[in-house]
């Protein structure tokens, strides 16, 4: 079953707004064929929040969440609610970092951190081998449906 999904923006940092594309509309795009390819099981209507936010914000709920005093390109918070999914909590810094690393568009290396986010609220997760694969797997044919190159080439 594919859900309705609204999301709330939370703006922590203003250079999201004033990126070459809308964070919203893509982050929007991303879920609904993410939603169209991936089995959910919960209710046909549910919400997450997702936090726009820069390295020194996502590396505090990072050291006091995870225990890891760094930022890192993207968080997940899972919520035990019915209709909620969770909280995204995204680094523009580390994104756009890795984006140029990595020779990818700061647009596309942003979606697919949205997927990749919303499969671990849904409870996906890459500490073991297999489950690693079954991620990437769902990340790829997600990005191929939005006519995004696979990342882990």
């Amino acid at each position: 079953m594919q859900p309705s999904v609204d999301i709330d923006f939370i703006y922590e940092d203003d250079r999201w707004k004033s990126t070459a594309f809308d964070p919203e509309q893509t982050a929007a795009q991303a879920i609904n064929a993410l939603f169209a390819l991936t089995p959910y099981d919960g209710d046909d209507h549910t919400t997450l929040s997702i936090v726009l936010a820069e390295d020194t914000f996502v590396q505090d709920l990072n050291k006091n969440y995870r225990g890891k005093d760094k930022p890192t390109n993207i968080l997940s918070f899972p919520m035990d609610e019915d209709d909620m999914l969770g909280d995204l909590v995204l680094s523009y810094d580390t994104i756009v970092a890795e984006s140029d690393d990595q020779k990818k568009t700061f647009e596309n290396h942003y979606t697919h951190l949205i997927i990749h986010g919303v499969l671990h609220l849904l409870g996906y997760d890459h500490i073991d081998d297999a489950e690693a694969d079954e991620m990437e797997q769902q990340e790829i044919d997600v990005l191929s449906r939005l006519k995004i190159a696979n990342p882990y080439i």
